[in-house]
């Protein structure tokens, strides 16, 4: 006897797709955007929900910091122009070299801000957030002041 399912849409992209017969309750279609969100979204639960995969996860990144002292010194002695914010004669800092984490040259526009849990919040009062650009004829900009009250 065949199971089958019925077509459901992605969680992430909203595209409809057909559930693996293997996996019943799928919400994430298989592409790989789509998996790298799904991914994301275990790791910030398990994050936000278990001490012991916490813990761990500080660590293994405090370990690999140990293993690798001077890996930001040679990063940015290697690449000028991410410490100095990408200033190579472009406006918005696209595509020159930017360290990921600096997001002090945002193009103007409309973002979508999504706090996302701490994933060592013993470390203060500090908020972690997605920052989304938001496209001009976006269903979901329309929601945004509904989020803030």
């Amino acid at each position: 006897m065949e199971i089958t399912t019925m077509p459901q849409n992605c969680a992430h992209c909203g595209q409809a797709f057909q559930p693996s017969p293997q996996v019943p309750n799928q919400t994430y279609c298989s592409s790989a955007e789509c998996q790298r969100a799904r991914k994301l979204r275990w790791q910030q639960d398990k994050l936000r929900t278990d001490p012991d995969y916490r813990d761990n996860q500080r660590d293994a990144q405090r370990a690999w910091f140990d293993r690798h002292p001077g890996y930001w010194r040679a990063y940015h002695a290697a690449n000028p122009d991410a410490v100095e914010g990408g200033q190579n004669g472009s406006a918005s800092g696209v595509g020159n070299g930017l360290a990921k984490m600096d997001v002090s040259i945002l193009p103007s526009g409309l973002y979508q801000l999504r706090r996302i849990p701490a994933p060592f919040p013993e470390e203060g009062d500090a908020w972690l957030v997605e920052i989304t650009p938001v496209s001009i004829d976006c269903v979901c900009k329309k929601d945004v002041c509904k989020e803030m009250t």
